[in-house]
């Protein structure tokens, strides 16, 4: 296979075996392909170690490093590729990394790389028909596998190191490779290569990736490895491979192998017991290359998103810290009023069951639908707490507390009933701050009376309306805080440790340090502080915008581009709580969404599941509290439409048909109470004896669809007005698992399970449901699911978990021990 001088050659076959030493970088572009058996590979500093099994394919860069380990009778074809074949044939190869490593995929993930195979076969017979001779026939096989390496697995924001200054830095590994048991040093190289430190050290960083000192233990790693399956001591291996004493190449394994020295001598004596066959000739085309050869018919169609590979390796071992769901302490179910639907109350109950909420919380429960205050016959006013009691009742039976926003204005109260409202009730300033103090002091007094002093003590209130409404002529400042004070009195008047939040702002910048320095100058400081997040902003704020489409049925509020706006707000309003100390104060976002906008036809689709997923495990552990608005999208602030499926805010349709945003909630609801790690894009607990993973590939809206630009929408088509993004693949590696079989659950949420929308469309967009039809799309809306089983051995105790995510599209993953 080509046993001349490689270097003159452009490229060449060579065949390797657990036997053979090979160098742990080279300048080269090389390919591998497992032919046979079975082995491990790590291809980065402190990178994970990976389980590589016959058919599986990958590339190395140059200068890459790389550590490859064949088990027992396996073996591997490695296709070499010259620098300088490189420049004439693709030199956009010598510029920017190649990622191509097949083990990181599902078999259903694949097209991409059966190309490959196929090209690899068809070059490696190519040699082999014209007898090693480097012909025309064969450069164009290698030519097309370069150029399928650059059309799907070229990282073209990934550049490599330029390659000029390689050969001096050569002589310095010829040192370390030679000297190795020696104890060698930064200035004994500079002194043997007649190089700088300085340049040395650089060169190592440029080239491999590692510094110096790093690469002379990986070497010595790899020849204590070799001595590994001899009949040496460790402290023997230790010295003659050059480390100090045991204990150092005992913290070398740990780091290079991810087990001790002696855990991997027995890993190693267990692997010898396989008998070992026969060397095997190229040149005979027998069954060593018959894994190879079966990919070098017929072209192979690629079915396959350009993907993205997130490699994240997992150590399960230690305490972890603890998770409080903040999340699952606020659901907002409306107006009071609804709380009476009976429709709305199966709903609360579906969601108490499935994820349990600490408070629900209700808006105009002193609307004049609630019938609180009324005059009789002869003009006297008159109280009825009939409908208040049947409302708080029902939370109180949902095993919730109430959290009651004071907002609004019974009618005969109201100073003005003028200001525009797109709902029934009244917003206005009362005529009377007497009157308004008697009926805040007369209902809370029928709730001890009915519940209990300790009970409603543990329920939140929320002092009248937010403080935009100033701006809307509701009231002036002075008024707002007059009201806002009185209101706050007397709610403590009542009892003192009935608690407080507020003021429920959506604009934390502009209201929220007056708002903290009136409550210090009038002492009503809310126990809690709140705001809202709809993700807007206002037009004229935002650099490159659009003209933004307004209607009448919402703010004129564009989507922020800001893909992170509530972490984003989150911080901001810590740091205003911080400057007016009053940062130890608990802080929720009581309301919350990904627009203001209730005619939002997204708001039915996947979008709204991977924006849950985001959210929730973005920001989770910033707040006190989260109140996802809404729960159905029956809110009466904006006239109703007769389309199921109308871009309201809710977890469920008007006529209670589940939707993603639901399913992800009830996905979310089964995290675990141990944080083992998060980052963009994933989020992994563990609670008892099972893992969770949590998966979510999110996408923002693209600026047409940001300022309300339709032109890409239509009712059954709503998946046009992202950005654009790549698939996510995830190769998940997780360490110190105990032996034996685990289960492995998946559920997803995409367009083909789990998105009652999504089957509604797919079952012909039916204008009205009947009952066959209905349990059809009850059906559609759940998660896809699919369980699988695998192994963990003694003597290797991790666990490999592979999954890909489609743009808008979230996955929990459950591992469990059997």
């Amino acid at each position: 296979m080509g046993q001349s001088d490689k270097k003159q050659e452009d490229f060449w076959f060579t065949l390797l075996r657990r036997e053979d030493e090979r160098a742990l970088w080279h300048p080269e572009l090389e390919l591998l392909f497992v032919l046979k058996g079975a082995g491990r590979v790590c291809l980065a500093q402190n990178g994970p170690v990976y389980r590589i099994n016959e058919g599986d394919i990958f590339a190395v860069n140059s200068f890459q490093m790389l550590e490859l380990e064949l088990d027992g009778d396996a073996c591997a074809l490695s296709l070499s590729i010259s620098l300088h074949y490189l420049a004439s044939v693709s030199p956009e190869l010598l510029n920017h990394r190649v990622n191509c490593r097949s083990f990181l995929y599902p078999k259903d993930r694949q097209g991409s790389y059966d190309v490959l195979r196929n090209n690899l076969a068809r070059a490696f017979q190519a040699q082999y028909k014209y007898e090693m001779r480097q012909s025309l026939y064969i450069k164009n096989r290698i030519a097309a596998l370069l150029e399928n390496l650059v059309r799907h697995f070229l990282e073209e924001k990934e550049e490599l190191p330029e390659g000029s200054g390689w050969e001096r830095l050569e002589q310095a590994i010829d040192y370390i490779h030679n000297n190795y048991r020696e104890p060698i040093t930064l200035e004994d190289l500079a002194e043997h290569t007649f190089l700088s430190r300085t340049y040395i050290s650089h060169s190592f960083r440029r080239y491999l990736g590692v510094s110096f000192m790093e690469y002379l233990t990986r070497v010595r790693v790899c020849h204590a490895v070799w001595m590994m399956h001899g009949r040496e001591t460790l402290t023997e291996i230790a010295y003659n491979s050059g480390f100090p004493n045991v204990n150092a190449m005992i913290k070398a394994f740990k780091q290079y192998r991810g087990m001790t020295p002696g855990e991997y001598r027995k890993q190693a004596a267990a692997q010898q017991e396989t008998p070992q066959t026969a060397a095997a000739e190229p040149d005979e085309m027998n069954h060593v290359f018959s894994s190879l050869m079966r990919y070098a018919g017929s072209d192979p169609e690629v079915k396959q998103y350009k993907e993205k590979v997130r490699e994240l390796v997992i150590d399960l071992e230690g305490r972890k810290p603890r998770i409080t769901q903040h999340w699952k302490r606020i659901m907002n179910a409306g107006y009071a009023r609804e709380l009476l639907d009976g429709a709305r109350q199966q709903e609360i109950m579906l969601l108490q069951q499935q994820i349990g909420f600490e408070y629900i919380r209700i808006k105009g429960i002193l609307d004049d639908d609630m019938c609180l205050l009324r005059t009789d016959m002869i003009g006297n006013r008159v109280k009825n707490f009939t409908y208040v009691d049947e409302a708080i009742d029902f939370i109180v039976s949902a095993g919730a507390k109430p959290m009651v926003e004071l907002s609004n204005m019974p009618r005969l109260l109201a100073r003005s009933t003028s200001i525009p409202s797109m709902r029934a009730g009244v917003v206005s300033y009362p005529e009377s701050l007497e009157a308004w103090k008697d009926l805040i002091r007369s209902l809370l007094e029928h709730l001890v009376e009915r519940h209990g002093r300790d009970r409603v003590r543990q329920w939140l209130f929320a002092p009248w309306l937010i403080p935009e409404y100033m701006n809307f002529g509701v009231c002036t400042e002075a008024e707002y805080e007059e009201i806002y004070t009185c209101t706050y009195e007397t709610i403590k008047s009542v009892c003192g440790n009935f608690l407080v939040c507020g003021p429920g702002t959506t604009d934390c910048r502009k209201y929220l340090p007056q708002f903290l320095a009136m409550c210090r100058r009038r002492g009503c400081m809310p126990d809690i502080i709140s705001f809202r997040s709809f993700a807007g902003v206002n037009p004229e704020e935002e650099e490159g915008g659009l003209n933004l489409i307004v209607g009448n049925e919402s703010f004129p509020m564009a989507v922020s581009r800001d893909e992170d706006i509530l972490f984003h707000l989150t911080e901001e309003a810590r740091g205003i709580l911080k400057q007016a100390g009053a940062g130890a104060l608990p802080l929720v976002v009581e309301e919350w969404s990904s627009t203001i906008w209730q005619r939002d036809l997204c708001n039915d689709t996947c979008y709204k599941s991977a924006y849950l997923f985001k959210n929730v495990l973005e920001n989770n552990a910033h707040l006190s509290g989260m109140g996802y608005f809404a729960l159905n999208d029956r809110l009466d602030e904006i006239p109703p439409v007769p389309q199921m499926f109308c871009g309201g805010f809710g977890l469920f349709t008007k006529n209670s048909v589940k939707k993603s945003a639901y399913r992800a909630m009830e996905l979310l609801a089964q995290m675990g109470d141990r944080l083992v790690e998060k980052g963009n894009g994933y989020f992994i607990s563990q609670r008892d004896e099972e893992i969770q993973i949590f998966l979510y590939n999110y996408c923002h809206y693209d600026l047409l669809y940001r300022y309300r630009h339709t032109v890409n929408m239509t009712q059954t088509n709503r998946y046009q007005v992202f950005q654009p993004k790549e698939a996510e693949a995830f190769f998940i590696q997780m360490s110190h698992l105990a032996p034996g079989k685990y289960r492995i659950k998946r559920y997803g949420i995409t367009r083909q399970g789990g998105s009652s929308y999504d089957a509604w469309v797919r079952m012909g967009a039916p204008d009205t449901l009947n009952q066959e039809e209905s349990a059809f799309l009850e059906a559609g809306s759940y998660p896809e699911y699919r369980t699988e089983c695998e192994e963990v051995r003694e003597e290797e105790p991790v666990l490999n978990i592979r999954a890909s995510v489609k743009p808008l599209e979230v996955m929990l993953i459950k591992i469990r021990k059997e």
